[in-house]
């Protein structure tokens, strides 16, 4: 099985879900993406390294997936940059089409004049790299609550006095070059300026996907997911280890097996656009936090379409709070218009969360999961059938949730590996 995608559209999309505040959708990968690449035309760069610049700069906070941590890289200062740049180094080195953005990534907040963690300074630093680090500090000194002309002169005059130290001297004078024009700050403050630059940007096409490949950009849109929450550490993997065990036994064809999975993964995307409070909350949810908590599976859809994840993904991973009876969210579907995946992915994601921790109770244990969902059924909130089809494979299940689980750990091992010997190589 192979699909085509493109590489710009899905990390367009994942960006979007990167971005979501306090204040709501800030589009700071996208900011960045746009100020970076105008630097990079005006250094005069390749298309190919442009292309490098702008696919890095989407991602490049890839490794911060809670809002506290987002918060804390909107200070200028960034308290301990190397934590979340080796996270970020960890995650795309782990899927192979976008294995030579991490270094980029790894160096993305590398000072010029050194000492960074990464052992490089001055020209070692990957190129892009040091366009992406002034463009970030750059979006990071403009704000979002002022007319984007009125802070020109302070981010000039900031940028300027940091050429040499924090900044490379060659990348200051091509964006003070750039920041004298007033149609580059109109063009990144205004929506569809920014849109239309962005999507003019890049010149790589649209690429084949194997099964392989689908599934590293799954499962890297899932760890970015699951590190929202220490209760929902592998709560993706856990949902896909048990759609793909009943897609199986429900004699699902290997096509649709593999989009399943894919489905399962991404399943929770959504759930970015949720504070950790409202995720780890140890009591009940107050109605503004429930209306919340329930945006998530909307923007999952959104995100994935945005992203060009090819139907019925989308509609499998974000259909899971639909109800047989209609009395579901966020779509409000009821059974004629839920087709057996959707059916699936909602049993695979009650089941999963049941036996999983969750801040107000722990894991439940087999009688009372299965006590629990069989309930639900009868209430038409699952399929009967499929939950019946789930507790007949049971042990299967759990051993394949288990098997999800050191997968996970040995892949993770030696993706750090590599970064140690990253960060150690010589410039």
């Amino acid at each position: 099985m192979e699909i085509s995608v493109s590489p710009k559209r899905m990390l367009a999309g994942l960006s979007l879900c990167l971005d979501f505040v306090r204040k709501g959708l800030r589009r700071h990968h996208q900011r960045v993406a746009y100020i970076a690449l105008g630097i990079a035309g005006e250094m005069g760069l390749p298309p190919g390294e442009k292309d490098t610049v702008f696919l890095a700069s989407l991602v490049h906070d890839v490794g911060v997936s809670t809002w506290q941590g987002k918060e804390a890289l909107h200070q200028f200062a960034v308290e301990n940059p190397w934590e979340h740049c080796r996270a970020g180094f960890e995650l795309v080195s782990r899927v192979r089409l976008l294995e030579p953005l991490g270094a980029v990534v790894l160096s993305h907040h590398d000072r010029y004049a050194g000492a960074n963690d990464s052992g490089l300074s001055g020209e070692a630093i990957p190129l892009p790299a040091r366009i992406i680090h002034l463009a970030d500090r750059v979006d990071v000194l403009l704000g979002y609550d002022r007319h984007v002309l009125v802070g020109v002169g302070e981010v000039t005059g900031r940028i300027r006095s940091l050429a040499g130290r924090h900044f490379d001297p060659a990348v200051v004078e091509a964006f003070l070059a750039l920041a004298g024009r007033e149609s580059f700050w109109l063009g990144l403050s205004d929506a569809l300026c920014l849109n239309r630059s962005l999507d003019n940007a890049c010149t790589v096409g649209e690429v084949g996907l194997d099964e392989a490949d689908m599934r590293q950009m799954a499962r890297m849109f899932a760890q970015v997911i699951d590190k929202k929450s220490r209760f929902t550490r592998r709560h993706s993997q856990h949902v896909a280890a048990v759609a793909v065990t009943l897609a199986g036994a429900l004699g699902f064809s290997r096509e649709d097996v593999v989009l399943m999975e894919l489905a399962a993964l991404t399943h929770d995307l959504g759930k970015l656009s949720v504070p950790e409070e409202i995720l780890e909350k140890p009591g009940p949810l107050t109605p503004e936090e429930y209306a919340v908590m329930r945006q998530h599976t909307f923007y999952t859809y959104v995100i994935l379409n945005e992203s060009g994840a090819p139907s019925p993904i989308p509609e499998w991973a974000a259909y899971h709070h639909e109800r047989l009876d209609g009395n579901g969210y966020p779509f409000h579907l009821d059974a004629a218009r839920l087709d057996t995946g959707a059916r699936l992915m909602a049993v695979a994601d009650v089941f999963a969360a049941l036996r999983e921790d969750r801040p107000y109770r722990p894991g439940m244990n087999r009688r009372r999961v299965e006590e629990v969902m069989r309930r639900m059924a009868a209430e038409s909130a699952l399929c009967g059938e499929i939950v019946g089809a789930l507790f007949d494979a049971y042990d299967a299940v759990e051993r394949a949730m288990a098997a999800g689980e050191d997968l996970d750990d040995a892949e993770g091992r030696r993706v750090r590996d590599d970064g140690a010997k990253t960060a150690a190589a010589p410039g």
